[in-house]
């Protein structure tokens, strides 16, 4: 154990140890072993993929036009004419068309009870094709709302750039007539200078 000198003792001086090349190999291969590598980002899952996919393909869905026999098929409503509210139009269209209209209703009642259907389903199949057309008629409007307030933002921010635009253009016009006139009387004022001394 090496003697403090006093400088040492009051702290004023402090010992420096050497360090050996080697020592200081070590001390390196320490540091870079403490280095945090960032995480790797892991890759998406399948469910994550299928949500994403989910989510684009539901998004093309409300921008595509839908014929009513996609909307019906959407909601699984494109069965048998036989079983649906339709069949009631096939009954009306089939008696003659100068009966008065709540004879020719009448009518229909009894020939869709003798088929053996019963009124109640056919107007509930007629309550959920109208949910189901209301539906779609709802989500056009919304998304073209949406789509029209959106373009007409960028029309607004686009129609302020131009004129931004259009003022830059004045401005810079009207500073290249200050500069031009400037320079122009700069360089005639020499030229009658040197016409003066010739």
């Amino acid at each position: 154990m090496t003697k403090k000198s006093i400088l040492e003792k009051l702290g004023l001086v402090e010992l420096v140890e050497e360090k050996s090349p080697e020592a200081e190999i070590v001390e390196a291969k320490k540091v870079e072993e403490t280095v945090v590598v960032p995480p790797v980002k892991k890759a998406q899952t399948h469910s994550e993929i299928e949500e994403k996919l989910d989510v684009l393909i539901e998004s093309y869905e409300k921008n595509k036009f839908l014929s009513i026999e996609e909307v019906y098929r959407n909601k699984n409503l494109d069965k048998d004419v036989k079983q649906s509210i339709f069949i009631a139009e096939v009954f009306m269209k089939a008696l003659p068309e100068n009966l008065p209209m709540d004879i020719k209703r009448k009518s229909t009642l009894n020939i869709l009870e003798a088929s053996g259907l019963k009124k109640e389903d056919l107007l509930n199949d007629a309550y959920i094709r109208i949910d189901a057309l209301n539906t779609v008629l709802e989500e056009t409007v919304a998304k073209t709302a949406e789509l029209k307030a959106k373009n007409e933002l960028s029309v607004r921010e686009l129609e302020e750039r131009i004129e931004i635009l259009k003022r830059n253009v004045e401005e810079r016009h009207e500073f290249e007539e200050k500069q031009t006139s400037v320079i122009e009387y700069e360089i005639q004022r020499v030229i009658n200078i040197v016409d003066g001394i010739k």
